[in-house]
């Protein structure tokens, strides 16, 4: 599935980091650099926090997706393990979104 980013309308390549908002699909960096702007300064900390969470969620997520077993036991523990992150992904999403 190929999705938009909504902040800077080029398409989302395999393997770049996106999440998604209220708003739509969105690249991590064009919706923390919106969000740096308009974050008051006592939250900018909260923010560069919150970005490295998210950033590790889905780097973590970026290599699991990569992952590929014929066992199926391994394969449902890679589909449990991606749902797990994406869900975190999204919460963390939310959390930055609604600064």
């Amino acid at each position: 599935m190929e999705y938009g980013c909504y902040i800077c309308n080029k398409i989302i390549k395999t393997g770049e980091k996106f999440t998604f908002t209220k708003e739509g699909p969105v690249h991590m960096d064009c919706l923390l650099a919106i969000e740096r702007k308009k974050v008051p300064e006592n939250k900018q900390e909260y923010l560069r926090n919150l970005a490295m969470v998210l950033d590790s969620e889905l780097t973590y997520l970026v290599s699991l997706l990569s992952l590929k077993s014929d066992d199926k036991e391994s394969s449902e523990l890679i589909r449990r393990r991606i749902t797990a992150i994406e869900k975190q992904a999204g919460e963390t999403t939310g959390l930055i979104y609604n600064l």
